[in-house]
């Protein structure tokens, strides 16, 4: 259940409001005094609780490092979900879904970052380490279904490369269009329904 405005604490709001803003227009065509009007607070009190912009942007990146994985399941959680799951089981560890409760704000960070990737050095590192950790986990998911069985011999390397490069090429459209980010968990059940008939179940 979402918490009332009123019981947020000021700066959880700013980070909020100013996540929400980044997103739609930018982090260079935001102002922090935009952000404490979107707040309903005075310009000079936002420096109560962040001494600058980039410190703000700084919040996104870590939340987005800190809760982006938190749904992934490791090995020992997926290996029974391999074995016994169904397709549909087995397809949504692939998805790798964000909490429910956080998805939208995740949504919103995802933009700030992917919109900044090329500009700012930290942002391609998040990026670039995000791709690695997929990438791994992938190809040992992968890999495990195939040696208990329940997938037969695939391209393990090449299957990963076409769900990541899926995935992120549905990030990378939401950075033009923002608007979307209401429907971002129902697309990607969507678009993972689909990939997930390449790979070559036993069972």
């Amino acid at each position: 259940m979402p918490v009332p405005e009123n019981k947020i604490s000021t700066k959880l709001r700013i980070f909020n409001s100013a996540l929400r803003l980044f997103a739609a227009n930018g982090v260079e065509n935001v102002s922090m005094r935009n952000v404490a009007d979107s707040v309903g607070i005075k310009a000079a009190s936002i420096y109560n609780h962040y001494e600058s912009k980039e410190q703000i942007v700084e919040a996104c990146y870590d939340f987005f490092l800190k809760y982006h994985d938190s749904g992934r399941l490791d090995k020992k959680q997926y290996l029974p979900v391999l074995q016994h799951g169904t397709r549909e089981e087995v397809a949504n560890v692939l998805n790798n879904l964000f909490p429910e409760d956080m998805t939208e704000n995740l949504v919103y960070a995802m933009i700030v970052l992917f919109a900044r990737i090329y500009n700012d050095a930290k942002a391609m590192d998040i990026y670039t380490r995000m791709i690695r950790h997929s990438m791994k986990f992938l190809e040992e998911y992968f890999d495990a279904g195939i040696k208990i069985g329940r997938f037969g011999e695939f391209n393990i390397r090449g299957v990963s490369l076409v769900f990541i490069s899926a995935r992120l090429f549905a990030a990378q459209s939401i950075t033009v269009q923002p608007g979307v980010v209401p429907d971002w968990s129902a697309a990607q059940k969507e678009m993972f329904a689909e990939l997930v008939k390449i790979i070559p179940f036993r069972y």
